[in-house]
C-alpha cells in the first residue's frame, strides 16, 4: 500500500517509522491539545494525524488537519478515529496548533541561522560536508533525523539538536541515538560528541547532562533588529 504526497511516494511502512520516530523523540512533550479532534490509532495507541504525517512526507508543508491528511492514513490501511463531535473545536485549540507552528517554525529558522553562523556557536565549527551530505537535516534511518552535523577544530564530529523553548531529559535519548549512528557510520577513527541548543533547560535535563561528557547544554537568546522594507 502507498500514498502519493506531492509527487512523492510514501508507505505504510515509512508511517511506521514516522509512529516510531514520534514514540520515541515527541510524544513525552507533544501538547494533547494539538491533536483533540482526529487521531491514528495503532495497536492501542493514538497519533496525531498532521504531525505524525509531517514526519513521514519530511517536510513541514503538510496539508490542514482534518481529511486532506486523514485520506493519507486511511489509503494506508490504518484507523481514523475521531475524537470530539464535529462543530467543536475551540478557540484554544485553534491557538494551541498556532502555538505548535509557531514553534516548528522558529526552530527552522535557527537551524538556518546556526548553519551560517557554526562560530559563533564554537570557536572552529564548520558544517559538515563529506559523503555527499550538506550537514542539516541528515536521516538516520529509524533513529530519526538529525538537525545539523558539525565538525570542530580537533576533527571530531558534533551532533547538533536544536530546540525552540524549553529543552527536556527526552532530548538525551534522542542525541545519543543520532551520536551513536553518526558513530557507526560515519566517524571512523574520529570522535563524536553532541551539542544541545535551547532557550531553556529542564532541571531533569541538567542533571542528566552532568553524566554525559560528551554532551553539552548551549542557550540561544534573541535579539531583534529592524530596518526599511
Amino acid at each position: 500500500m502507498q500514498t502519493n504526497f506531492q509527487g512523492k511516494i510514501i508507505t505504510r511502512e515509512d508511517m511506521l517509522k514516522a509512529m516510531k520516530v514520534f514514540d520515541d523523540e515527541h510524544r513525552n512533550s507533544f501538547p494533547e491539545k494539538r491533536w483533540v479532534t482526529y487521531a491514528i490509532k495503532h495497536e492501542e495507541r493514538r497519533y496525531p494525524p498532521k504531525e505524525t504525517f509531517r514526519i513521514a512526507a519530511d517536510t513541514d508543508d503538510v496539508p490542514p488537519g482534518g481529511p486532506s491528511v486523514n485520506n493519507h492514513f486511511e489509503k494506508l490501511g490504518f484507523e481514523v478515529i475521531r475524537l470530539k463531535p464535529s462543530g467543536t473545536d475551540s478557540t484554544e485549540t485553534i491557538e494551541t496548533e498556532e502555538a505548535i507552528e509557531t514553534s516548528l517554525s522558529l526552530e527552522s529558522d535557527l537551524e538556518m541561522f546556526l548553519i551560517a553562523h557554526l562560530t559563533e556557536l564554537e570557536a572552529g565549527l564548520r558544517r559538515y560536508q563529506e559523503n555527499g551530505s550538506s550537514g542539516q537535516q541528515i536521516s538516520v534511518e529509524a533513529a530519526g533525523r538529525i538537525d545539523v552535523l558539525a565538525i570542530d577544530k580537533d576533527n571530531a564530529l558534533v551532533v547538533i539538536e536544536i530546540k525552540a523553548g524549553e529543552a527536556n531529559d527526552g532530548v538525551c535519548g534522542q542525541i545519543l541515538r543520532y551520536m551513536g549512528w553518526v558513530k557507526a557510520r560515519l566517524a571512523g577513527d574520529r570522535s563524536v560528541r553532541g551539542i544541545v541548543v535551547a532557550n531553556e533547560f529542564s532541571e531533569r535535563l541538567h542533571l542528566a547532562a552532568k553524566v554525559m561528557p560528551n554532551v553539552i547544554l548551549k542557550k540561544y537568546e534573541v535579539s531583534f533588529n529592524f530596518k526599511s522594507v
